[in-house]
């Protein structure tokens, strides 16, 4: 997968496979953990599933008797976890500011004002930690 699949959405959903690599998820179930919509959920594991990152098991069950459809199970490959990893620390470090931008010159008045920002934000958004 390139940056340019790399989607919030799809950001999101890696980082809550990263959080426990070796946990199998079914759609609805990965949706609810990662924050994100059915219409960003699909096309993203299908591209995560394209590139070999994940794997799809159809549960083995009648819907009738079970009064649903077959969930879809996803599990992160080894290939995956590592690749994720490395695309999240390349992600990373292409939207970092430049040492140019006046922001890293930010002097300890202003350094209290953005801290205090970013605490104020940190409890407004509650997936921040995973941001």
């Amino acid at each position: 997968m390139d940056q340019k699949t790399l989607t919030p959405a799809v950001v999101r959903m890696l980082q809550t496979f990263l959080e426990d690599p070796d946990r199998t998820f079914y759609a609805s179930e990965l949706m609810r953990a990662a924050h994100v919509g059915s219409g960003s959920l699909y096309p993203g594991l299908a591209n995560m599933e394209k590139a070999g990152w994940v794997t799809c098991e159809i549960e083995d069950v009648d819907p009738k008797e079970a009064g649903r459809p077959a969930r879809h199970y996803y599990r992160m490959t080894g290939l995956g976890v590592r690749a994720a990893h490395m695309a999240l620390v390349e992600l990373s470090d292409s939207v970092r500011p430049p040492q140019s931008s006046p922001g890293w010159k930010l002097g300890p008045q202003a350094s209290r004002i953005v801290g205090c920002l970013t605490g104020t934000i940190g409890r407004l958004r509650p997936s921040t930690d995973r941001i």
